[in-house]
């Protein structure tokens, strides 16, 4: 593209959108990405950032809106960013969804994508991270460390919402300086409630009172996070303080038990149709190596219908709270190991190589030493959870031709928002002799 574009506003049409939610369209055989556009609106932008053949365009003006646009409810939506697929109804943003995965996906997979849709469009998420700074409480603005401060969340469950007006109550009273967290989650009526801090935290008792007045007696629990780090949130230094130490619930018929650095789905209606189809792939003579297994819901779950489990986590505490789980549930057919996948897969592949393996990583993906165990072995299905479809697919491309997608289906795990949740079950058509 011409330099003298650059800072430049001109008119496009947006051709479709990518699988980072941005707009694309190509421009003097250069791609324009845009965010917060949708599919054959006619937009202003000011060019801005080229790099190699790639340049971003920055929003001014929508000329010809789509028929999916729609006015976001939230308040603090043009400023806080998180909720960055809200412009368009949550029915047809799931079907653009789609779209993109079938396109993105095309060249692996050409049958028909299922699509699990939320039962809640709002109010669905388990879990908040909210961000003090300067007596402010809420979310910091996309790309910035500036906090903008809300007094509810429209995707939060009402009980963290609920929670949050005690939090700002008590941090009036408090000296804010040392906070830089809130982490509340809540399971059914249960909710833990996490204070980060840079130094140790006194004079709890009044939030204690708010928590009792709010949530009742028993149903609460909470900790002090102690963390200096400036670039995470939380550290591994949990001091518990009140109630509960745990929040317990179930889920067909397994009891299970989150500490407050589990991992854990953000939205349980959707988590309940992800795992069930995660256990209509498994048999009764299966042999399941899982990785990132975290607080080990599904591992048990998985531990009902197959031969034998190996779960694997690096987190300690959610490992722990795996073999809770195993223990209460007396699941003798299960084996939490805490340890780094990429260091303890290998070796159980090497050792069970004609086993189903599931996965559950985080955005980055599967680790290379893991997929070359897999390509190496007689591993004959692989049940993938994905929240990233990049790294599913290069996960895939790595493994080669050996194996296809046999299924490719989408979750409704983040209404809205652009970020997509799929499952892939990926089979060998090529086996090795043992």
């Amino acid at each position: 593209m011409d330099e003298q574009k650059l800072n430049k506003i001109i008119d496009i049409k947006i051709d479709n959108l990518n699988i980072n939610g941005e707009g694309i369209t190509m421009l003097e055989n250069t791609k324009v990405c845009v965010k917060n556009v949708l599919p054959k609106e006619e937009v202003s932008i000011e060019i801005q950032n080229q790099k190699n053949n790639f340049v971003s365009g920055k929003l001014i003006s929508i000329n010809s809106p789509s028929k999916n646009r729609i006015t976001p409810p939230c308040p603090y939506y043009n400023k806080c960013g998180g909720c960055n697929f809200q412009f368009v109804e949550s029915y047809n943003g799931l079907n653009i969804k789609k779209q993109i995965i079938a396109d993105y996906f095309k060249n692996l997979y050409n049958k028909t994508i299922t699509v699990a849709k939320s039962k809640n469009s709002f109010n669905y998420r388990n879990k908040a991270s909210f961000f003090v700074s300067n007596g402010k409480v809420g979310f910091q603005k996309e790309n910035t460390n500036e906090v903008v401060e809300i007094d509810q969340c429209l995707i939060l469950n009402p009980t963290i919402n609920t929670v949050l007006q005690v939090l700002k109550q008590w941090l009036k009273t408090y000296n804010q300086t040392s906070i830089s967290h809130f982490v509340v989650r809540t399971l059914n009526d249960k909710t833990s409630v996490v204070v980060v801090a840079k130094s140790r935290v006194n004079n709890l008792s009044n939030l204690i009172d708010g928590l009792k007045n709010t949530l009742l007696e028993g149903n609460f629990g909470l900790y002090i996070n102690l963390n200096a780090n400036k670039h995470k949130i939380l550290s591994e230094n949990y001091v518990h303080i009140y109630g509960l130490k745990l929040l317990e619930t179930n889920f067909k018929n397994i009891k299970y038990f989150v500490h407050p650095n589990s991992f854990m789905q953000v939205n349980d209606d959707v988590k309940n149709n992800l795992y069930n189809e995660v256990l209509n792939n498994i048999h009764s003579s299966n042999v399941v190596i899982e990785g990132y297994s975290g607080a080990g819901l599904l591992s048990a779950l998985i531990s009902t219908k197959a031969q034998k489990v190996f779960a694997v986590e690096i987190n300690k505490h959610a490992t722990q709270d795996a073999n809770n789980v195993k223990q209460q549930n007396s699941l003798s057919n299960l084996q939490n190991i805490n340890g780094d996948c990429s260091i303890v897969l290998p070796k159980l592949i090497e050792k069970y190589p004609n086993s189903v393996f599931v996965i559950d990583p985080a955005r980055n993906g599967c680790d290379k030493k893991t997929l070359q165990a897999v390509k190496n072995s007689n591993i004959k299905k692989i049940i993938y959870i994905s929240c990233n479809p990049y790294t599913l697919k290069q996960n895939i491309v790595f493994l080669g031709d050996s194996y296809k997608i046999t299924k490719l289906q989408l979750f409704d795990m983040f209404p809205q928002t652009f970020h997509i949740e799929t499952l892939a079950v990926i089979e060998k058509i090529k086996f090795k002799s043992c």
